[in-house]
């Protein structure tokens, strides 16, 4: 099984770091601000099957420079397990950031992203029509990117699949109130979904309140399958393949 967000700098043990790491295929560790894209290049180094995205959340772009930007390049082009650029995007949930601010440095992210022939991990909250507006003007994206814990609406759904965008869905789709997100998933072609933890954030349902970590993957794989029709394992095996097709774990 593999989890395709995961921000194991922030898990709450090490205890829980060595037993997602131990338990499955690979993780997709995050960096989304100066010190946890760092950390996220150094546990790619103490673990085989540990690769990383790197980039700058939304809520993290007052304190980057565009040459911040450019050290992302950098840490790509010396480290062979960096295979993504992200969580990046636009967060208009808090007011945290301003928008403009949010806009130069989400499309500096993606014309990176491109610039490296590598998919992009978008972050999107409270903010469809905008980002549905700034991903269009980049698309097709050839290399692809992952819809990060897709929370958004039908329209964006189809509109970044359109774009070439796969849609990965979190712990969250397991909460009773997130019906809406669970019509949305029904109707996402199977090769092109994925799931994800976001630990230490959004734990599903049966371990809600506790704080999230990548083994907690499997309530999620159960849930989901259980949505589609299908068996855990078949829904496995068909989210394994998109996560290794589209970061090419396997090269």
């Amino acid at each position: 099984m593999i989890d395709t967000h995961c921000h194991l700098d922030m898990l709450s043990s090490e205890e829980d770091v060595l037993e997602s790491v131990g338990r499955l295929d690979y993780l997709l560790t995050i960096g989304c601000d100066k010190q946890e894209i760092n950390e996220a290049v150094e546990f790619t180094k103490k673990f085989e099957n540990v690769y990383a995205s790197i980039g700058y959340h939304p809520y993290d772009v007052g304190d980057i420079s565009e040459k911040d930007i450019e050290n992302l390049a950098k840490l790509y082009k010396s480290n062979s397990k960096v295979v993504a650029i992200g969580e990046c995007g636009l967060d208009f949930y808090r007011d945290k950031t301003p928008k403009d601010l949010q806009e130069k440095f989400f499309r500096l992210q993606i014309e990176l992203a491109k610039e490296l022939k590598l998919p992009i991990v978008i972050h999107s909250r409270e903010a469809d029509a905008d980002t549905e507006r700034i991903l269009s003007e980049y698309a097709p994206f050839e290399n692809g990117g992952i819809m990060h814990c897709f929370g958004g609406s039908l329209r964006l759904m189809e509109a970044t699949l359109e774009m070439g965008f796969y849609i990965s869905f979190a712990g969250n789709i397991t909460y009773p109130k997130a019906d809406n997100l669970r019509e949305i998933a029904k109707r996402v072609p199977l090769d092109r979904l994925l799931l994800e933890t976001d630990s230490p954030f959004l734990a599903p349902q049966k371990v809600r309140g506790k704080p999230n970590k990548p083994s907690n993957i499997f309530y999620t794989l159960e849930f989901v399958a259980n949505l589609v029709g299908i068996s855990p394992g078949e829904l496995e095996k068909i989210t394994d393949e998109n996560a290794k097709r589209l970061l090419k774990f396997d090269n």
